[in-house]
């Protein structure tokens, strides 16, 4: 599912207003890439990105503190919607099997042109070293809310327990992984839900020696 159709999904529960504030972040996200991945990101400026998606500079700044932290926002699943899909998974999984399913649901749901643009901002923050903290950043995000979604599954204390930390730092650790050696193997949409699943199922098993 696209994120243009996520937000027509949700635009009953959100509201018109909410929804135009989320095309509009959006846009200026895929902007952002489109131009860094053209020209360079020293070479893109502010101004650029807001005529491009129809907008003026000022409302650049009500979304986004800089041009790389919209470059790191396109394309990205909002964290919410992903522990939405956790919290209505069956609730006799276990944690780390339902983090997965919906995960590998995910990269099965991304077109051929969504692919394509995760491995290029993969690539772009690979080649930029001032986009990779607001990468971290994204990462840290899902870690949070995944932490408050396990201990509300599980019936876990998030300020005086380990377990949820544990299971939502492995889980962004397995996902993370995943995705770094997909964008490295060339990015063949198949063969990401594949690793993703194989990650789940070694941190699982607790991260056995291969054998030779």
């Amino acid at each position: 599912m696209s994120a243009a159709e996520i937000a027509v999904d949700e635009a009953p529960e959100m509201g018109l207003r909410a929804l135009k504030k989320q095309m509009t972040r959006e846009s200026l996200a895929d902007a952002a890439l489109r131009l860094t991945a053209d020209k360079g990101l020293d070479n893109v400026t502010i101004e650029e990105i807001t005529r491009q998606a129809f907008v003026s500079p000022r409302t650049f700044s009500n979304y986004f503190s800089c041009k790389e932290e919209a470059v790191v926002t396109a394309g990205a699943q909002e964290p919410r919607v992903l522990v939405e899909r956790f919290s209505a998974a069956a609730e006799h999984s276990p944690p780390l099997k339902a983090l997965c399913q919906v995960l590998c649901e995910f990269a099965n749901s991304r077109t051929k042109d969504q692919l394509k643009l995760m491995v290029q901002k993969m690539e772009l923050v690979q080649q930029y070293p001032s986009l990779l903290p607001f990468q971290a950043a994204q990462y840290d995000q899902l870690e949070e809310e995944l932490r408050g979604a396990v201990a509300t599954r599980t019936g876990s204390d998030v300020d005086t327990e380990v377990y949820p930390w544990l299971v939502a730092a492995s889980a962004v650790a397995g996902i993370k992984s995943a995705m770094r050696l997909w964008a490295r193997s060339g990015g063949d949409g198949n063969r990401l839900a594949e690793l993703i699943q194989d990650a789940f199922n070694q941190i699982s098993a607790g991260l056995p020696a291969p054998r030779r």
